[in-house]
């Protein structure tokens, strides 16, 4: 009797370890289950918020210039800058070195300009009165006429080969006193640097779709 009362003893032992085992291997399961189906609506929303991240960056930003293939780089020597033209015009006769210049108006400002040059390195200044580098670029995008939206580009010519206005030739590309305008610019200044802001400061003077951005 003692030696089955001592193999039920070890059986029953044996049972409950293998019982324990299986219920312990049952919970894991269950376990891994559960955190494999949390995980994945996390992944679903964390790529979704990824994408959403991605697409909001690739939007422009209110202001931004889609195109500014029609813009053009310059610079110019700058003698000074006024409220209004009547007192740029007495700053220009005080001074017989800014015989040649010309005054742009950019919104409510007024700017003597001695040169307007494609290339920095052109750039030359004044001693007295003592001018400075002021960079700008022009654009006729807002210009619905064709051929004004052609200036900037012809004034950037680099070659400068629209301006050479001592030909006869026209050109169909550009405004039709084209020649013109750039044979009266002529006359103050044989520098084609002086002539090219003549030309700019005429046309942008009569047409606001010409635009200067500094």
């Amino acid at each position: 009797m003692k030696i089955v009362s001592h193999v039920m003893k070890k059986q029953i032992f044996r049972a409950m370890i293998i019982g324990g085992f299986v219920g312990l291997l049952g919970v894991a399961i269950f376990l891994g289950v559960l955190q494999a189906s949390t995980q994945l609506p996390l992944k679903k929303n964390g790529s979704e918020v990824a994408n959403n991240q991605s697409q909001t960056e690739t939007i422009p930003t209110a202001g931004e210039t889609t195109n500014t293939s029609n813009a053009s780089m310059f610079y110019a020597s700058q003698a000074g800058v006024y409220s209004n033209y009547e007192s740029a015009s007495s700053f220009v006769a005080e001074y017989p070195a800014l015989k040649e210049s010309a005054i742009v108006q950019v919104d409510d400002k007024f700017y003597v300009w001695t040169s307007m040059v494609t290339e920095e390195s052109q750039l030359q200044f004044l001693q007295d009165p003592a001018t400075f580098k002021k960079a700008f670029s022009v654009s006729g995008e807002s210009c619905k006429e064709p051929t004004l939206a052609e200036i900037p580009t012809a004034l950037a010519d680099k070659n400068a080969a629209k301006l050479n206005f001592k030909e006869n030739g026209k050109d169909s590309t550009l405004p039709e006193d084209w020649q013109s305008i750039g044979a009266a610019a002529s006359t103050i200044s044989n520098d084609i640097n002086i002539i090219r802001l003549h030309v700019f400061a005429h046309y942008q003077s009569k047409n606001t779709c010409l635009q200067v951005k500094f």
